[in-house]
């Protein structure tokens, strides 16, 4: 259930004590969260469905307000409530959308430059280092490396067998850092300065950086260019490897992000079979699941050139070739 005026105007009266303006749905009336404008001002109120998932986004974002990280600043917070500062309408996804190369790899720079700056700040923030790990049971892990496996499924295109337990051995995380997690373009925002600022964090934990890198190069809003990969992951890798060496950060990357696409095509998918594909510009402009041909081709293909990376995924790249063709006649 979407917030309603009436339900905004009560909440911002009892948290801020003020008198709404005006109220706009930037993200369409479906969706939690809604700006309003008190006294000129221009602010967030969002609902979380889970007051767990609340409190946490709560409490990170005080501790990254403290040290001034690239976040909206919280204003208030109450139940499953919060108000917090209006950083601008213009998403990271629509930003790469209409950027040329060069702008394309200075937006990805800003944006992981931004993350890494949080993930230090969660390195050395007490508070940071014990919420939630993600990601670390034998089942999540079991299930994470088996995603080709249940997209070929899907697609009714059997996938190549794996070595499972090699994957879900490198993928586990020894020592977790705070990290966003869903660290996706739709969910930042470029400011006019050109820094990127990483909003909902109600999903944030635990677990290796590199997994921030995956969700944000792998995902179907960022463009598909080689050259501009070539140039950012070699020189990105020895700020998020937490530990690893240059060839292990690798591997894990292009590993988990060839297994995070096959999650995130699996679901483009799952929509387009019930509905057919969606409009390419409402996706972008309401944050939707990018449920349009060109981005889920785009998905297949970036996956069958990362799976090419490592002995352990390298069999899927022909797979993904062939599911490639199958995308061209849905």
């Amino acid at each position: 259930m979407s917030l309603s005026e009436d339900e905004v105007k009560t909440i911002c009266t009892k948290l801020l004590n003020a008198e709404v303006d005006d109220i706009e749905f930037p993200g369409g009336s479906s969706r939690d969260s809604v700006k309003v404008n008190i006294a000129g001002q221009g602010l967030i109120v969002t609902r979380r469905k889970q007051l767990q998932r609340a409190k946490l986004e709560s409490s990170v974002l005080r501790i990254l307000n403290q040290h001034n990280a690239p976040v909206p600043h919280l204003i208030a917070f109450r139940d499953n409530y919060l108000i917090q500062q209006d950083v601008g309408s213009l998403r990271l996804s629509q930003s790469l959308k209409m950027g040329s190369k060069k702008e394309v790899l200075m937006l990805l720079e800003s944006a992981l430059k931004s993350l890494h700056s949080i993930h230090q700040i969660g390195k050395n923030s007490e508070p940071l280092k014990s919420v939630v790990t993600l990601g670390h049971k034998q089942q999540w892990l079991g299930s994470f490396v088996r995603s080709a496996e249940r997209l070929g499924s899907q697609m009714n295109l059997p996938a190549p067998t794996l070595q499972f337990d090699k994957l879900a051995a490198l993928l586990d995380v020894e020592q977790p850092c705070f990290i966003k997690w869903d660290a996706r373009p739709g969910n930042a925002v470029v400011r006019e300065s050109g820094k990127v600022v990483w909003i909902d964090w109600e999903h944030c934990g635990r677990r290796h950086p590199l997994d921030d890198v995956a969700w944000l190069l792998t995902d179907e809003y960022t463009p598909q260019m080689e050259a501009v990969e070539n140039d950012l992951i070699p020189r990105i890798l020895p700020f998020f490897a937490n530990g690893y060496s240059q060839p292990q950060a690798q591997e894990y990357l292009h590993i988990y992000g060839t297994l995070h696409s096959c999650i995130r095509l699996a679901m483009i998918l799952r929509y387009q079979a019930k509905d057919g594909w969606w409009d390419y510009q409402h996706c972008l402009a309401f944050d939707r699941v990018g449920v349009v041909q060109e981005l889920a081709v785009r998905v297949a293909q970036r996956a069958s050139s990362w799976a090419r990376n490592s002995e352990l995924t390298k069999n899927l790249a022909p797979w993904f070739d062939d599911l490639l063709v199958k995308l061209t006649k849905l």
